[in-house]
């Protein structure tokens, strides 16, 4: 039973492993040292990249523990289960120990919060979800459901979703879509799905085996159009375009490519169903915004953003509503919106309530207040942001006065709206975008290259090419991301040449990146 475990336990590391990768683009953005990451942190990477436990630590914490579960002392067990570097040892070593009392130790700490700083929790929780399903701790799933409902927008919640999904008995609440747990297993799926752009391997595919899991809950589907659903779909039509590369993970290995394959015939056998799910869902999700409540609001907003569709004629309405509480989503599906009047809309909404002129002459500060200077109410990055899919003369000059603005998270989203079209004025943008490649904060440059990028300015495009080449992996991987976040379709052919990398990491990075920026162009076509 213990030389099982262990197995089970190697095999989930390895589906793991690319979190440290995930983790450091997430710490980038945040700004943080490697001095900053917390022990656990650090310990988690180096773990992640191949390093080991100690041995004598684990036995050491087995030895205790059994001796006090063989008396009965099940509280000391627990309450020696404290957060530290020790954490993940004691976790292997009740892991190993494999009894109930074991068992049900592990999955009462999925309810104890250990930490308020949220990478490191998602540790911990990622430690305890491997050595559950390890354990077959079937009774465990539902707690780990609810526990993935709490992580859903923390640091590598795509890994807990991953774990989650693997636990064998996880189909079994699909089949209830619209109950409580079926609810929370449905955006478990979608996160896992998600995750395979986002550095889970597809050995999760098989693993889970998310052909069979998607089929069920098609099966098993609610008789109304439905927002999870919907995102379901949506991944797995992504993941579809994205077999071929996925299967490379495989390299040599006959048996795994069979059983990848046969997963992902199951998913193509709903190919058809779901895109024609996807093409009538817009319209039935919009139309039930007015009268749902604000968690289910939220789930069909963030659907309504993965199927960008012009559904501004239900999300305007909503933004008249006083205390409405999801306007930032709301704002972002406006970006695909054909309403002329929905540019007009958004730039009135924010002159009513920002003195821009008096913004633009202060000094422009290198790094945001920790309390923000905009009315509340007014989420003006995403306006901004929104921005970019109504070109106009009168949005490129709300867009280069935004650009001047004191605060440098306004400055960068008013950025990366601009480069999407051709200049009205091209002078005056391009002056613009040259002076905001020296500002003093380093989002606002590279918003500045992105959009200069995408105007096809020579110097820029130099710039990105130079990071695309050079012998610094993580500035390699860096480039790549911006390059399919911003999408400069001009760096496509260098993109496609690293896709070719003997590097198997910045290969299969660079085929992502490239997929992205096939699918920015369809919708650019539609």
């Amino acid at each position: 039973m213990i030389a099982a475990a262990l197995v089970l336990l190697a095999i989930s590391l390895i589906v793991l492993l690319p979190a440290a990768y995930l983790l450091g683009r997430h710490l980038h953005r945040r700004q943080y040292l490697q001095d900053d990451l917390s022990p656990v942190t650090r310990q988690h990477i180096d773990l992640f990249q191949g390093g080991q436990l100690s041995e004598i630590a684990v036995e050491s914490a087995k030895d205790r523990f059994r001796v006090l579960l063989e008396r009965g002392e099940v509280d000391a067990v627990e309450a020696s289960l404290r957060p530290g570097t020790h954490f993940v040892v004691q976790v292997r070593a009740l892991t190993e120990i494999g009894t109930d009392d074991a068992g049900r130790i592990l999955e009462r700490q999925l309810q104890r919060r250990l930490t308020e700083d949220q990478i490191e929790q998602s540790w911990y929780w990622i430690d305890l979800a491997t050595s559950l399903r390890s354990l077959n701790r079937e009774q465990s799933l539902p707690h780990l459901l609810l526990c993935s409902e709490q992580a859903r927008d923390m640091p590598l919640a795509h890994f807990l979703a991953a774990e989650t999904a693997c636990f064998l008995g996880f189909a079994g609440y699909l089949r209830e879509p619209e109950s409580r747990l079926g609810r929370a297993a449905m955006r478990v799926l979608h996160r896992a799905l998600e995750g395979l752009r986002l550095g889970v391997p597809p050995h999760l595919v098989t693993e889970a085996r998310l052909g069979e899991v998607v089929e069920s809950l098609w099966d098993h589907r609610p008789s109304k159009a439905d927002p999870l659903l919907t995102r379901v779909a949506v991944e797995t039509l992504r993941h579809l375009r994205r077999a071929a590369n996925a299967e490379a993970a495989f390299g040599d290995e006959p048996s795994e490519q069979e059983a990848y394959r046969w997963q992902i015939s199951r998913l193509a056998a709903l190919e058809e169903v779901f895109q024609d799910y996807l093409t009538e869902s817009p319209q039935q999700l919009g139309a039930a915004l007015a009268e749902a409540s604000e968690p289910e609001q939220r789930d069909i907003l963030q659907a309504l953003v993965d199927l960008q569709a012009d559904v501004s004629t239900w999300v305007l309405p909503l933004l008249d509503q006083p205390g409405f509480a999801h306007t930032e989503l709301a704002v972002e599906t406006l970006t695909w919106s054909r309403d002329p009047a929905v540019g007009p809309r958004l730039r009135s909404w924010v002159v009513g309530k920002v003195q821009m002129l008096d913004r633009a002459q202060r000094k422009r500060q290198a790094l945001s207040r920790r309390r923000s200077s905009i009315p509340a109410g007014l989420p003006y990055p995403a306006i901004l942001r929104a921005l970019r899919g109504h070109g106009c003369a009168e949005t490129e000059l709300f867009l280069l006065m935004a650009a001047r603005d004191w605060a440098p998270a306004i400055r960068s989203a008013a950025l990366s709206s601009l480069g999407w079209w051709e200049p009205y004025q091209r002078a005056d943008a391009l002056l613009s975008l040259q002076d905001a490649r020296r500002d003093p904060n380093p989002e606002v440059r590279q918003a500045a290259r992105a959009a200069l990028a995408r105007l096809g300015e020579r110097q820029a495009l130099a710039w990105f090419r130079q990071a695309l080449t050079c012998d610094d992996g993580h500035r390699v991987h860096e480039a790549i991301q911006v390059v399919a976040n911003e999408s400069i379709m001009l760096l496509w052919a260098d993109l496609d040449r690293l896709a070719d990398s003997e590097d198997a990491d910045i290969s299969l990075h660079a085929r992502e990146a490239l997929e992205r920026l096939c699918e920015d162009l369809d919708r650019g076509k539609a």
